[in-house]
């Protein structure tokens, strides 16, 4: 047991160590200042009829916004992590020291620590906009976690995707351009057949938003209404993720044998 722990500390200090002077906490700082220059320029445009159903309106967006932003933010944060020691060719020196397995988890747990500090931010900005703006409508706090729980959910998925193409590609041109081209997929998915987008992982933060939107064209109003969560494509899509994270540890470390 106390090698085990021992073994732990070890990994731990040794993969902060390398991460560092990489400044990879900007990257999730990054895309939340992004989130709150948005909000900030949206503001001025909020009446009072906007106010009264601010918090609809922030979590019918947000999920829409991290359709644009998270794809992206996991390549780059995956390629950051990962292509230390690829660039510096140092994987072949690593895997006589370390298990390819053992390697594969501590860099996901690694990327999964900054993928967190992204949607717990995220949620924690949802009822300081909230103040920064003067929303009247109550805070819906289930809501604010289920959201947060979900986005978790979709960015782990998408995570493993690009933790496994960092890892097998030694230019991260090819899973930076992949986190781009799902952005773009993810977006385009909402226009699909629902049949055809079930296939777009990039849409998932979309499919599982807690609000619909009615615009009225002719007097210009919208009007928001709760979705049912649905609870079977939730379960689904967990079971998927599980066996997607089996299937790309499974192929990355028999690569090595």
């Amino acid at each position: 047991m106390k090698k085990i722990r021992n073994g732990i500390s070890s990994s731990l200090a040794a993969e902060q160590q390398k991460q560092r002077r990489r400044r990879i906490w900007l990257v999730p700082l990054g895309f939340l200042v992004i989130l709150f220059l948005w909000v900030s320029v949206n503001r001025r445009s909020f009446t009072a009829e906007d106010l009264a159903m601010g918090y609809s309106y922030i979590l019918y967006q947000l999920p829409l916004l991290n359709v644009v932003l998270l794809p992206v933010m996991t390549a780059v944060i995956a390629s950051r992590l990962c292509d230390m020691e690829i660039k510096g060719n140092t994987l072949k020196l690593l895997y006589t020291l370390q298990k390819r397995s053992s390697f594969y988890d501590w860099k996901f747990i690694h990327e999964l620590k900054y993928l967190l500090a992204f949607t717990i931010g995220e949620g924690i900005m949802i009822p300081l906009m909230g103040a920064f703006c003067h929303f009247t409508q109550k805070l819906p706090l289930p809501l604010v976690f289920l959201h947060v729980g979900t986005t978790t959910l979709v960015s782990l998925v998408l995570l493993t995707l690009q933790h496994f193409l960092s890892l097998m590609s030694s230019n991260q041109i090819l899973p930076l351009l992949v986190g781009l081209i799902g952005s773009f997929l993810g977006l385009f998915s909402m226009f699909f057949p629902p049949a055809a987008a079930r296939f777009v992982l990039w849409g998932y933060f979309s499919a599982f938003t807690p609000f619909g939107m009615d615009y009225d064209s002719r007097t210009r109003v919208m009007s928001f209404y709760k979705i049912p969560f649905p609870v079977e494509t939730f379960v689904l899509f967990i079971l998927f993720g599980l066996l997607f994270f089996v299937v790309c540890r499974t192929v990355f470390v028999k690569k090595g044998v």
